[in-house]
């Protein structure tokens, strides 16, 4: 169940008067402003706020739209249609609204002092997970590394059409990647005056690349996006894209002092998963419905995911095939 308040001026009341429907509503008259408090079920949220979107543009400027969650909500007429909505075979599915899903993200969408600092974290302790052969480590270094945010952001964005994000998020995604790498080979390269190192299991594992691992990639990215969009926090659905992308970054970077002849696989590895990641995470968008509100600028989100979708699978495939020559 969801409260909805829309706080707008007298002369604009009846434009929202009209939207409401068979909502419930409660009208209170405050100087010369109105009030509208609605009670929606969250089935019904979405379309009600594309409803509402729809005259945003025809009334005053300073009309404010304010949803809330209530912790419970005590009303015999709702708990009756839910019970008639259960009993019918036809359900709607429940989605959040596009713009919650795009305020998850505005913390993504810069890279700070803080995210740079769990990179190097997150590095250290997955270098000591790989020269100590040790698993339990290196997932503890998935945890804290912050990969999941950047590749959730190009996603929503991919599929609201905002270009400009798009590009930030991919600059983002990249340097984190670069960074890991950075840190690797510095923090490999000094350790390496004082403790003798090896080349374990671990990191021969993450020197060898197979197209599965770009498949594999590919679901991670997808069933990810979706976690998130359902509402599991970052911190779990994380772990996945960490997984894909935290290990072999490492590697390409201690690979540069402690095996140079695995170098390349590595890279080639890095990418091939962060590629496939960004197109499962496309994939998702698509077969979740995620899209602008208006038909504008659906059309122009739909040509930008189309490109994006298009890059994604020539790099994927010439990844896949850089190997065989």
């Amino acid at each position: 169940m969801k409260k909805v308040l829309i706080t707008l001026k007298k002369d604009d009341a009846p434009n929202i008067t009209q939207l409401l429907g068979g909502a419930y509503s409660y009208r209170e008259e405050i100087d010369d402003r109105v009030r509208f408090t609605l009670v929606v079920p969250d089935t019904k949220l979405d379309d009600l706020v594309s409803r509402i979107r729809t005259v945003l543009d025809f009334v005053d400027k300073e009309t404010l739209v304010e949803v809330y969650s209530p912790d419970f909500t005590i009303f015999p007429a709702f708990d009756e249609k839910k019970k008639q909505e259960e009993g019918s075979r036809e359900k709607k599915k429940e989605k959040s609204p596009i713009e919650k899903l795009l305020a998850s993200v505005e913390s993504y969408e810069k890279l700070d002092t803080k995210i740079l600092t769990l990179a190097g974290v997150a590095s250290i302790v997955g270098l000591i997970g790989l020269f100590l052969n040790n698993v339990g480590i290196i997932i503890g270094a998935m945890l804290i590394a912050p990969m999941i945010g950047p590749i959730y952001s190009f996603a929503l964005h991919s599929a609201t059409g905002n270009g400009i994000g798009v590009a930030r998020d991919i600059f983002n995604i990249f340097t984190l990647l670069l960074a890991f790498i950075l840190f690797s080979l510095a923090v490999t390269w000094i350790i390496g005056f004082f403790v003798p190192l090896e080349v374990t299991a671990e990191i021969l594992a993450r020197t060898h690349q197979s197209p599965v691992y770009a498949i594999m990639a590919i679901f991670l990215g997808f069933a990810t996006i979706v976690a998130l969009a359902k509402g599991i926090p970052d911190t779990i659905a994380g772990v996945a894209v960490a997984a894909a992308l935290l290990p072999p970054a490492l590697v390409s970077g201690l690979s540069i002092v402690l095996y140079p002849g695995g170098t390349i696989s590595a890279v080639i590895l890095t990418l091939q998963n962060v590629i496939g990641l960004m197109a499962g995470a496309i994939i998702a968008t698509i077969a979740l419905q995620i899209r602008p509100r208006s038909y504008k600028e659906t059309q122009a989100a739909r040509t930008i995911l189309i490109r994006i979708a298009t890059l994604l699978l020539i790099l994927i495939l010439l990844l896949l095939l850089i190997p065989l020559f």
